[in-house]
Parts: C-alpha cells; sequence; structure tokens
C-alpha cells in the first residue's frame, strides 16, 4: 500500500464530504446564509438563467458525488491486493456510469430560465412551479 496515494485519496474523499455537507446545507438551511443563491428578483422583472440556483442545486453535488467517487476508487487502487485482484473493470464501469450521470443531469439543467421541478428543494418548488407555468403562458 503507498501511504501518498492513501492519503491523497483520504484528502479527496474528505473534500467530497465538505462539498456534500455544504450541499446539504444549502438546500435545508433556514438562515439567510444558506439561502444566498436563491433568486429572489419578482417574477417579469429578471431575465437569463440563475446561474448561482444551477451551481448550488445541480453542480455542487455533482461536484461532491465525483471527488467521493474518485477518493475511493484511488484508495482502491492504493491496496496492493485489491489492485492484483483486477478491480479495473470495475473501476471502468464505475467512471463510465459517473459521466454518464453527469451529462444527464447537466443537460437536463442547462440553458434554462426554470430548471426542472425535481430539482428544487420542497419549499422552493411551489415559487418556481408558478414561474413555469407563468412562462409558459406567454
Amino acid at each position: 500500500m503507498d501511504p501518498v496515494i492513501a492519503l491523497f485519496a483520504a484528502v479527496v474523499v474528505l473534500a467530497g464530504v465538505v462539498l456534500a455537507a455544504m450541499s446539504t446545507y444549502f438546500r435545508g438551511g433556514r438562515g439567510a446564509g444558506a439561502r444566498f443563491w436563491v433568486d429572489s428578483t419578482p417574477d417579469g422583472q429578471r431575465s437569463g438563467h440563475r446561474y448561482a440556483e444551477s451551481a448550488v442545486l445541480v453542480v455542487l453535488p455533482l461536484l461532491a458525488q465525483l471527488l467521493l467517487v474518485v477518493g475511493v476508487l484511488v484508495g482502491v487502487t492504493s491496496i496492493d491486493v485489491l489492485r492484483d485482484l483486477g478491480v479495473g473493470p470495475v473501476i471502468a464501469v464505475v467512471v463510465i456510469v459517473e459521466v454518464v450521470l453527469m451529462v444527464v443531469l447537466l443537460a437536463a439543467t442547462s440553458y434554462r430560465t426554470v430548471m426542472p421541478l425535481w430539482v428544487y428543494p420542497s419549499w422552493l418548488r411551489p415559487r418556481r412551479k408558478q414561474e413555469r407555468d407563468q412562462i409558459r403562458s406567454r
């Protein structure tokens, strides 16, 4: 077992845990600090994409998940016994699934004024549903 690779894997996993905790805090927190990313512009006065909402609701959790997966995979490959068992194909499948998941989720949320409603937390969903219906009626 290479201690440098194992330490790198631990740091990457820790970074993923921190980003996952931040994502959970931003999604479920009740204070102004936790909800800084919500666009509070009145209906009809805003134009363009809500980049902060996309970043907090989609990109941040995906980045946390990617760091967790990479950290675990690097950690597994740092163990000589597991590396000798031939975990290469399993790692390849996990990486492919991760990339496909990221492409699907980013494609579903990019270039939209209002993202799909399933992306939003329950406390923000009614307001975004109302905005979506208002945009569709135009």
